[in-house]
């Protein structure tokens, strides 16, 4: 590697030759010390490489990392290391950055006495438990180490912060303001859920989940501008019609989110709304139900049907928007095409694959595993060709 600018004695800008000759940022205990640009880097003194991302300032990113003290980010260099957290985010400059200059302001509250609040806890436990629960973990290593020096460590109450900055980091807003606000607007909108249909919302169920999920990205593509926009006014009319009143709700919602943040929605982000809201509802009605097997559905007027053999294929589901939209268009139009009776499922829940409605609101997303089945031995190839279309961008087709 080739030093680009020194920050300081720890901090620097190089050209790596490895990576294409991309620039990357370097720290590490007098990485930086008594070098110039376009001197060879000490590979005895490279602690850390990070390759700015998001099209991130390098300079800017690595100015930043110089304003923290090294100790700060060896500590928490080490603690994401340990805290076996998501590649995206166990490799990213900025939540090192984030994380380090938070724990460093924490550690010194901790060490005046001095105690803060974090009034979102109940909202941040519920709405982001996969953060919370790496935030809770990044804590326990952080107390861990401040506890073996003699340091005082820090209240549980930072799990909170901590876990925002997780949800943050991995949604590249750069914004924590507008992850702040979206907390709020996610608990307001389940609220209304709840006020609509009547029903108690767990956040632990798997509808509820994904719902959450969904209006993650949502806010993220409106901090973007960039709403889905692709016109499937057939599905959305499918929607209206076979649940008007979780299209209503879905309304309901729409205008409270252009209240909040100031963007009206497009009618194809209503209408997936409308698709988790009423998988939401169904669920929060028939607390405990499941559903019902096709095998099940047939055990009792043939015994048999439990030994035909079914012909599975699975597939990971690749396009940024899931299987919604454009995706589940092609995909059910696909099927239709085979000409044999194949489902998909989910979590255990199953859809004729055929249906586009079916298909959507079974609300698989980007990274989801769904299975394919059929009881036609003949549909084999049918199945392959129809998991691997599912594990292209279908989107970008």
């Amino acid at each position: 590697m080739e030093v680009l600018r020194v920050f300081n004695n720890n901090v620097i800008l190089a050209k790596d030759a490895s990576r294409g000759g991309g620039e990357v940022i370097v720290t590490g205990r007098g990485v930086g010390f008594q070098v110039k640009a376009g001197a060879a880097v000490d590979p005895a003194k490279v602690a850390r490489v990070f390759v700015p991302s998001d099209g991130r300032d390098s300079d800017h990113v690595a100015e930043l990392l110089a304003d923290i003290p090294l100790e700060n980010i060896t500590l928490m260099t080490d603690v994401i290391a340990a805290a076996d957290l998501p590649p995206s985010l166990a490799g990213s400059a900025t939540l090192l950055i984030a994380l380090a200059d938070h724990i460093g302001f924490a550690m010194r509250r901790a060490h005046e006495g001095l105690a803060i609040e974090y009034p979102l806890r109940s909202e941040v436990s519920s709405l982001y438990s996969e953060e919370f629960a790496q935030a809770q973990r990044i804590l326990d290593l952080v107390n861990t180490d401040l506890g073996r020096a003699g340091r005082p460590t820090l209240p549980e109450g930072e799990a909170v912060a901590l876990a925002l900055h997780l949800v943050n980091a991995g949604f590249a807003t750069g914004d924590l303001s507008f992850t702040y606000r979206m907390t709020g607007v996610l608990q307001q909108l389940i609220k209304v859920i709840e006020e609509f249909y009547n029903v108690s919302v767990s956040s632990d169920t798997v509808s509820v989940g994904r719902f959450i999920t969904h209006l993650r990205y949502l806010f993220v593509r409106i901090h973007q501008h960039n709403q889905l926009t692709d016109e499937h006014s057939a599905v959305g009319a499918a929607i209206r019609d076979a649940d008007p009143q979780a299209y209503r709700c879905a309304g309901t919602l729409a205008s409270l989110i252009e209240l909040r943040l100031d963007q009206a929605l497009t009618s194809d982000e209503i209408a997936y709304l409308a698709l988790h809201i009423s998988r939401i509802a169904h669920s929060a009605r028939a607390p405990g139900s499941r559903t019902t097997t096709s095998d099940e559905l047939g055990d009792a007027d043939n015994p048999s049907r439990k030994e035909t053999p079914m012909i599975t294929r699975t597939a990971t589901i690749a396009s940024a928007v899931g299987l919604h939209a454009r995706p589940a268009a092609l995909f059910t139009a696909a099927v239709e095409e085979t000409g044999f009776d194949i489902t998909i499922s989910l979590d255990g829940e199953e859809a004729d694959a055929s249906s586009i409605l079916e298909v959507m609101t079974l609300g698989a997303g980007q990274g989801d595993v769904v299975t394919l089945a059929s009881e036609d031995e003949a549909a084999a190839g049918a199945l392959a060709d129809l998991a691997a279309m599912l594990e292209r961008d279908l989107d970008a087709e």
